[in-house]
């Protein structure tokens, strides 16, 4: 069944209306309101642009939500308005500031407004006789206080421009109440108009829209016209007497509205007629509840309005930051102060007390639309508060400073506008810009959250903003604001961070995208949202993410990409029942279009020009930004993709890699077919060759040992895997592509488009774990299940006696515990040591557990002696038996994981395959070792695995066609299905394999055919869809093709995403009835198989669809009592920490958790605590060194003595080491009371250890000798060595890791000195560079290890050809 897009849009928004409203709302903000008044931009000219950028800088400072009338909507079609002819102070502020009079709008409407603000800001508490506290800017926080002050802005617009039309004039008043309540009873068909006698006057012409919809602040696109319901909208009308009497100095005013100061607490109990929620002076407007598009089956994907806004009104500025120089040069223009705009004193206030007309009494009989309409625009405002103001003395600096200000702003709740610069100069580095920040009053006793790292604040105030390889990452977060009142969500900045550039990045600057992670809108709290607001909250939410634009730290944003984000796990430390909740997240990538920091250059470009500086960018369209990557205008043929699939095509411009090599367009070679089987099945899916001149360079660039078999990579439009093509000897380069890598038309004539960006390539392999999915298959198809139970849990034994014994071995001496801790490290240890030519570093020690032990090791300190290595030891391997019963991959030794390609030769047949390995193989409990595979059967399968077919047995051998292509598994291209494809419907665009040749399991395993699979989509269960690109933009009647085309794929993209919930279900159902291979688990396995292309493929399938299905298999279950009630499976036993089930475990997993895994941990963990026993925290040559210095100060008795008699003077080291105790004591009594996360712990803790210097209260130059430059700039001073011992010995029992933390290193420094003395080679020092590349030598260590036992050491026939070779060159 297709699902195809709704076609009639109108009566589509009439169906829903808050869709609408929440899309017209979605453009109303476009820029966040800055703390101080407007900057100073009038300028004489015809600059619309110029105009437009200081229009919405004076709407969006006051929150009057002024608009733009929509040049490409004639007049006739928007409608009447309704509260203020929004047009006519668009027209009008045109006109003054056009002549000159700019400036002095802003100084005069500052004024008035700061005068009638003073009259209804909020008072503290809702005390009546509190004083109030006026903020920093008049904003109006509700509909009756933006009437004020836009009274206020029309006066002054009328007294500057006296020979136009005026805005406050009888023509435009508002209908008085009798009018209201005679349009309410007036047919739809006749048309209201104004009263004439009517002194009401705010520019009213008739009821049908509120201010919340026609006053939207828009970028030139208008949707405010778009009709709503058919209803008029019932209206809360002030009565408002204006004085059309003007005295020779022009217009005054006097409002008094305090009954406007009310507060609006959006969260009141809705209920409760006491607590209402709704302002008394809150204008309403109709609204309905937009239905769940879980409750129906409507298209997902919906119409939005008619109009866009395609670009902000950020074109040629000046910067914000401008202040009013120019204007002051001028001084022909007149001063604010010449006028006076005060009527006389007899003159009637234009706004009395008794005036304000209560909504709620006015229109009782519609108290439900009333307060939707409250709610909605009370949740409106909430969203638009997310973005914070900045700070107009803050604009010009750097980014990264500013986004440090910023992010410590928000950790500690400090508004923006209450960090007083004083015109300070601002540090660019982060140590000088975090203790300026410290001295802020803002930030008085207030802690900082996590710094940035080093290098990438390096990175980031260079000009590009990035290292030598590594871009700079922007990441934020938002999360629910549960509070009352305030934005809707909580906004965090994350530290600046380094990673791998992406396409994007390289091209346009990675300065210019930020990665927002948002909580996924589907959750209670979200839930809750809707009900109580009454509204769409989800589709609101995500109008204001994608069709508005975002302001933040001067730069204007715009959403253009989402995909799922890792989870977020939060412990509830409930004593009762503790638990963890996983919050689903989202990650949303966007763009700067513009921004007060870009270059205003006289000729505009579509695509900025490349390698500008991140302090120079300039204007450009998120079209044209994914117009250049994926071509779309060009081609035809890109253009009648599905609109899920063409946006699923953005992830390649985002892909993290490695650039490497850029080709010429002479040297791409684009196949015209695949590789087809003679059923038609592409036999070649992702995968293509290339020349092994171009690997070879691609390896010097990546600085890799060896050239690789395989370059998992992206290429322009094609991803996938290229292999080296093994016949080719010449120097030539080319690559080829093939039409199944190629994901759109690309014309490949950028340079960007003709790097070989590498993802990953082929390694060198070793053993495998035994991923937890292929357990229930290996034993469905075993010959003898209990065997292969048996055997799977022997394996889980083996390995964890095996690794247990080798660390308790390894344990006996230092250095070869150190080559133990280098070869059970993750990769990821060497890619990071790599990446920054040294050791990753923080305060006194290395970052990683691992750096850490071979750092104290390579000191002299015994494992088995200090607490602190010993405790980290243990927790190493306590960490890693944990996981191994968390994850339950048991270790076979005859397994390895690597790249599927196929042999594009043809040289093997259908059901063999060919694996080689670049070293020896080794496993040393089977005794394994081999450099290729031959003649024997093997097992491979692809996780995630769920039909019992996934797991194949095929025959390997060895082929010497194919000998060069090592660490990859090659599979043929003969038969009718690609092998693949057989493995949970694989292809070679870099999926990876699981490999086995351990006799004990292939032996026991026979194939399972490919299931006959049902068709969910002919039986109505999943659809799809179907609607192209082509066809969005031919029904589009907006000219932004592009924002409705990411409207649609957002909404698509953040519907509930059911694959985890059907897989865990799978999961339970499948232990139920224990088994993997029945229909319901065939079923499951399909339905699995197609969500996991959900968002590429279009498919539809709701929370909905899933409760009929999962009533349906509830009632199939094992458990018979379950069954009958249709509740879920229970968990799996294997779930659970211990067993619980009857009897001893029969089902493979918990068999091998429960039998063979959880025994054999808790028994060799015990093992090995004894072993290790109990080791000291104490180490008497740490304190040697201050020991030294002690002796310099008088006997503790004579001190006494002294004192007594009142000789109380201190000697200097007496003075010298007690004022560094008290400095160490302050320190570590922070270290002791804070709260904070580990991180943020230390490195305050950190800060203020390294801000502890010799004291000024002596003057000796033996103390300044302590001190010495060169030395104390790495921390090895005298001074360094003294704190380091001093405060080893105060705290080492006190608080074991502080000492650690804070001098490591130093502690480290004092050992190697100590162990060494008396030995023939002193302590040897090494560059950060020399010592990271270095590593222990195993065959160094293993001599060393038998000599040490009495054993014979015997030399290997390469080590004594080498000598030999060497014997003869001395010879």
């Amino acid at each position: 069944m297709e699902f195809t897009r709704h076609t009639n849009s109108h009566n589509q928004r009439h169906d829903d209306p808050y869709t609408s409203y929440a899309r017209s709302n979605s453009e109303r903000r476009s820029v966040a309101s800055p703390s101080v008044t407007p900057r100073n931009a009038s300028t004489v000219g015809d600059d619309d642009n110029a105009f437009n950028f200081w229009f919405l800088d004076l709407s969006n400072n006051y929150s009057l939500q002024l608009r733009r009338p929509d040049p490409k909507v004639p007049v006739a079609q928007t409608g009447a308005s309704v509260y203020y002819n929004d047009s006519l102070f668009y027209s009008r502020l045109k006109q003054v500031y056009r002549k000159g009079f700019g400036d002095l709008v802003l100084q005069t409407f500052e004024e008035r407004a700061r005068m009638i603000h003073s009259k209804w800001v909020k008072k503290p508490n809702g005390e009546s006789d509190a004083t109030p506290s006026l903020t920093d800017l008049p904003r109006a926080s509700s509909e009756s206080e933006r009437a004020s002050l836009l009274d206020q802005l029309a006066l002054v617009l009328d007294f500057l421009s006296p020979g136009e039309r005026p805005i406050l004039s009888v023509e435009n008043c508002p209908p008085s109440p009798s009018d209201m309540r005679r349009l309410k009873r007036s047919s739809p068909d006749e048309e209201p108009g104004p009263s004439p006698t009517s002194k009401r006057c705010r520019g009213f012409t008739s009821p049908l829209k509120s201010p919340s919809v026609l006053s939207r602040l828009d970028h030139g696109a208008v949707r405010a016209s778009t009709p709503l319901s058919g209803s008029p909208v019932p209206l809360a009308v002030r009565d408002v007497r204006y004085s059309q009497q003007h005295d020779a100095n022009g217009p005054s005013a006097s409002v008094n509205t305090s009954k406007s100061s009310l507060a609006l607490s959006v969260f009141s109990d809705a209920e409760d007629p006491q607590g209402s929620a709704l302002p008394a002076t809150q204008e309403t407007e109709t609204s309905v509840v937009a239905a769940n598009s879980q409750k129906n089956l409507q298209p997902l994907l919906r119409h939005v309005p008619d109009s866009r806004a395609p670009e902000t009104s950020f074109n040629e500025q000046h910067d914000l930051s401008q202040d009013a120089t120019q204007f002051a040069a001028n001084d022909t223009l007149p001063n604010a102060s010449q006028f006076d705009l005060s009527f006389d004193s007899g003159d009637k206030s234009i706004l009395q007390d008794d005036d304000i007309v209560d909504p709620i009494d006015m229109i009782s009989p519609r108290k439900l639309e009333s307060r939707n309409a409250t709610h909605r625009m009370a949740f409106e405002k909430r969203l638009q508060d997310v973005w914070p103001t900045f700070p107009k003395s803050l604009q010009n600096a750097p980014l990264a400073v500013r986004w440090e200000i910023m992010r410590l702003a928000l950790h500690c709740g400090t508004h923006m506008d209450d960090l007083r610069f004083l015109n300070e100069p601002i540090p660019n580095d982060q140590a000088g810009l975090w203790k300026f920040l410290g001295r802020l009053k803002a930030f008085e006793g207030r802690s900082f959250p996590e710094k940035s790292k080093p290098e990438a604040w390096k990175a980031a105030m260079s000009d590009h903003f990035r290292s030598v390889d590594q871009a700079v990452v922007f990441t934020a977060s938002l999360a629910p604001n549960l509070a009352k009142d305030g934005p809707l969500f909580k906004l965090s900045l994350q530290p600046l961070r380094l990673d791998l550039p992406h396409r994007l990045d390289r091209r346009f600057g990675s300065d210019r995208f930020l990665e927002l992670i948002i909580p996924s809108l589907h959750t209670k709290d979200m839930r809750a949202m809707r009900k109580y607001y009454e509204l769409d909250v989800e589709d609101a939410i995500i109008s204001w993410l994608v069709n508005e634009p975002h302001v933040l730290l001067g730069r204007v944003w715009r959403s253009f990409f989402i995909k799922s984000a890792a989870p977020k796990k939060m412990h509830k430390d409930d004593t009762l029942r503790p638990e963890t909740i996983t919050i689903l997240q989202e990650r949303i990538y966007l763009f700067a279009e513009d921004g007060n920091d870009f270059s205003r250059t006289e000729v505009m470009h579509a695509i900025s020009p490349r390698s500008q500086a991140n302090t120079a960018r300039t204007k450009m369209k998120l079209e044209d930004v994914l117009d250049w990557l994926l071509q779309i205008k060009q081609n035809k043929k890109t253009r009648q993709q599905p609109v899920c699939k063409l946006f699923s095509r953005i992830a390649l411009g985002l892909s993290r890699t490695h650039p490497s090599v850029v080709l010429q367009p002479n040297q791409i070679r684009h196949r015209d077919e695949d590789i087809k089987s003679p059923a038609g099945k592409v036999m070649n899916d992702g995968i293509a060759r290339m020349s092994s001149s171009l690997a070879r360079q691609i390896r010097d660039i990546m600085g890799l040992d060896d050239i690789p078999a395989a370059y998992q990579g992206r290429f322009g439009s094609a991803k996938g895997v290229w292999i080296r093509d093994a016949e080719d000897t010449s120097d030539e380069i080319w690559i080829e592509t093939y039409p199944s890598q190629r994901k759109w038309i690309c014309n490949f004539e950028e340079e960007d488009h003709r790097t070989f960006e590498v993802r990953g390539s082929s390694k060198e392999l070793r053993s495998a774990t035994l991923n937890l999915q292929l357990l229930p298959i290996l034993e469905d198809r075993a010959i003898d299940a209990s065997r292969m139970k048996e055997q799977v849990g022997q394996f889980m034994k083996d390995s964890l006696i095996a690794e247990m014994e080798s660390q308790k071995e390894a344990m006996k001496n230092p250095a070869h515990f150190r080559l133990y801790v280098h070869e059970n490290s993750a990769p990821q240890r060497r890619q990071d040591r790599v990446r920054l030519g040294r050791l990753p570093w923080a305060c006194g020690l290395p970052i990683s557990r691992e750096d850490q032990m071979e750092l104290l090791l390579s000191s002299g300190f015994d494992p088995t002696k200090l607490e602190f290595l010993r405790k980290n030891a243990f927790k190493l391997r306590k960490d890693k038996c944990e996981e191994l019963q968390t994850r339950l991959n048991v270790k076979v030794g005859r397994s390895t994981y690597a790249y599927m390609v196929v042999d594009v030769k043809g040289v093997l047949e259908e059901g063999e395959v060919h694996l080689g390995f670049s070293s020896k193989f080794t496993d040393e409990q089977s005794g394994f070792s081999e450099t290729f595979l031959h003649g024997m059967d093997i097992l491979v399968a692809r996780t995630p695995a769920h039909y019992p077919s996934d797991i194949q047995r095929v025959k390997a051998v060895f082929k010497p066609e194919l000998g060069l292509l090592k660490d990859v598994i090659i599979f043929s291209t003969k038969g009718d299905i690609p092998l693949a494809d057989k493995l949970s419907g694989g292809d070679y665009d870099g999926d990876i394999a699981w490999i086995c040749w351990e006799p004990s399991i292939v032996n026991n395993f026979t194939n399972a055919p490919v299931p006959e699979v049902p068709d969910l989509f002919r039986d109505g269960v999943l659809r799809k869809v179907s609607e192209t690109y082509e066809d969005l933009a031919r029904s589009c009647r907006s000219n932004d093709v592009t924002t409705e085309w990411l409207d649609q794929a957002f909404r698509f993209n953040m519907e509930s995403n059911l694959l985890g919930t059907c897989t865990n279900y799978k999961e339970k159902l499948c232990y139920s009835r224990n088994s993997v291979r029945d229909e319901h688990a065939i079923f499951l396995s399909t339905l699995i198989s197609n969500l996991v292309d959900r968002p590429k493929q279009g498919i539809v399938f709701t929370e909905r669809d899933w409760d009929q299905q999962r009533k349906i298999l509830n009632a199939k279950q094992g458990d018979r009592r379950r069954a009958k009630g249709r509740l879920d499976p229970p968990q799996p036993q294997y779930k659970n920490n211990d067993w619980g089930g009857l009897g001893e475990p029969t089902h493979i997993i918990d068999y091998a958790k429960f039998v063979a895994g959880k025994p054999t941990v808790s028994r060799e963990l015990e093992k090995l605590d004894r072993y290790l026993g109990q080791a000291e925290h104490y180490d008497k040559d740490l304190v040697t060194f201050y020991e030294y210095f002690e002796k310099f100060k008088r006997p503790r008795d004579l001190r006494m003595q002294e004192e007594a008699v009142g000789k109380i003077k201190k000697t200097t080291w007496e003075t010298v080491l007690d004022e560094l105790k008290r400095s160490i004591d302050e320190v570590a009594t922070h270290w002791g009371d804070s709260r904070d996360e580990f991180e943020i712990k230390r490195d305050t803790a950190y800060d203020k250890w390294r801000s502890i210097k010799a004291t000024h209260k002596v003057n000796s130059k033996t103390v300044q000798s302590l001190c010495e430059t060169s030395l104390e700039g790495i921390g090895l001073s005298q001074w360094d060595l003294l704190k380091a011992s001093y405060c080893f010995k105060m705290y080492y029992k006190r608080y074991p890791s502080f000492p650690w933390y804070m001098a490591g290193y130093q502690l480290a420094f004092l050992k190697s000195i100590a162990v060494s003395q008396g030995g023939e080679a002193p302590p040897v020092l090494l560059t950060p560079e020399m010592y990271v590349g270095s590593r222990p030598d195993a065959k160094f260590v293993r001599a060393v290890a038998a000599l040490n036992d009495g054993r014979r050491f015997e030399q290997t026939n390469e080590e004594a050809e080498e000598l030999v070779s060497l014997s003869d060159q001395d010879d």
